[in-house]
């Protein structure tokens, strides 16, 4: 088959592979796959409206066998104003190459694919519309100006099939979709099962702690990170533990100027991808610590799953959509004052791992991309 496939944020833009990225590396094994970029001014930066021309090219390159890139023009500034020049590239596109599906992410409205020619599945990754509640006058403006709400609503109703991340997104918005299922995120298994831990263990000293806590993510709003931080220390200080805090975003530059004693803390900043499972495994126990709002409740947290096939123990927050999927490593807190007290019962809780193991199996990246590979393969059968 040949699958385009449109992101939810450019490969330009977001450097960690994300969900279409672990969709592309299996189902090339199988199929043709197109997937688009783009470049974005935002913010309005020197060096952004520097590279204002690429934004005006269209290109497409062949990547490797059965793996090509389009990128597309977005030839005027405001980015509402480009949809029908972006819809007439990605029509030349679904024509000259005999697109048999189109799999899109899109939130933004200029970037959402034509209904008229071949079949769409809309892959839902995340609550677009739930992530400006409570945002900024600047953020909520922006999410109008993109048209979030109505580009995410006229994909799930024009949609042959929706894809929702998770069963709290489908309750919220499956009535408003045709044929729908839920395809949550998932882990390439194998490569976190036989990570080896020894690098991080030597280069931090770990052996050192009694206890390992490690976060692993882009420390955004969502991210409780200075408040996991303060209530944790204590704990630290009093058991020998080590909090290692891999990623970056502002609330690691935050608690970098806030927090006096980081004895007990290591910042790694960003950690490349295929060194993310050794790190991983080094833990004693992962944290899932965000703030509990609508958007985190239907989120399906990747580093979930990443750490429980580490064989993690995982402290998390009251997520909806975590506690659906029921894995027995897993102690949750209410409040974050609370995350302590919830690390000391991870620590005195045994699970059986095998039957974790056997739980996580079922969200390797390969099963998750073969549904939708077959829903595709329908989807290409009907519209023959």
């Amino acid at each position: 088959m040949n699958i385009l496939i449109i992101p939810h944020v450019p490969p330009t833009i977001s450097k960690i592979p994300g969900r279409f990225d672990f969709f592309i590396e299996n189902l090339k094994a199988r199929n043709q796959v197109h997937f688009l970029t783009w470049d974005m001014p935002y913010p309005f930066t020197f060096e952004n409206i520097k590279n204002f021309k690429r934004l005006r090219e269209s290109f497409t390159l062949e990547l490797e066998e059965n793996l090509i890139l389009h990128h597309v023009s977005r030839p005027l500034i405001f980015p509402p104003f480009n949809k029908n020049a972006v819809t007439s590239q990605l029509t030349d596109i679904i024509m000259e190459y005999d697109i048999d599906v189109v799999l899109s992410e899109s939130f933004i409205w200029d970037i959402i694919p034509p209904f008229d020619y071949v079949p769409v599945i809309y892959d839902l990754v995340d609550d677009h519309m739930a992530s400006f509640e409570n945002a900024s006058l600047s953020m909520k403006f922006m999410s109008k100006f993109l048209r979030i709400e109505r580009a995410v609503i006229h994909q799930i109703e024009n949609s042959q099939h929706t894809l929702f991340v998770s069963s709290v997104l489908k309750d919220r918005y499956g009535g408003l979709s045709g044929d729908s299922s839920v395809l949550p995120n998932g882990v390439d298994f194998n490569r976190f099962k036989a990570a080896n831990p020894d690098e991080y263990i030597e280069k931090f000293q770990l052996e050192d702690y009694d206890h390992i806590l490690g976060y692993v993510g882009y420390f955004g709003k969502w991210s409780n990170l200075y408040k996991t931080v303060a209530n944790l220390y204590e704990f630290l200080e009093k058991n020998n533990g080590v909090l290692i805090i891999a990623g970056n975003g502002p609330d690691v530059e935050y608690c970098k100027r806030t927090i006096e004693d980081k004895r007990r803390l290591i910042f790694t900043g960003m950690v490349e991808y295929q060194k993310i499972p050794s790190l991983i495994k080094a833990f004693d126990i992962g944290l899932l610590p965000f703030k509990k709002c609508p958007f985190t409740d239907a989120a399906s947290p990747i580093k979930y799953f990443e750490y429980s096939a580490a064989g993690l123990k995982v402290v998390s927050s009251n997520l909806e959509e975590v506690k659906k999927i029921k894995f027995n490593n897993t102690i949750f807190f209410n409040d974050i004052k609370d995350i302590g007290d919830a690390v000391e019962k991870a620590i005195d809780t045994d699970f059986n791992k095998s039957k974790l193991i056997k739980s996580v199996k079922k969200y390797d990246w390969s099963i998750l991309s073969r549904k939708v590979e077959i829903i595709s393969r329908k989807l290409g059968e009907v519209s023959l």
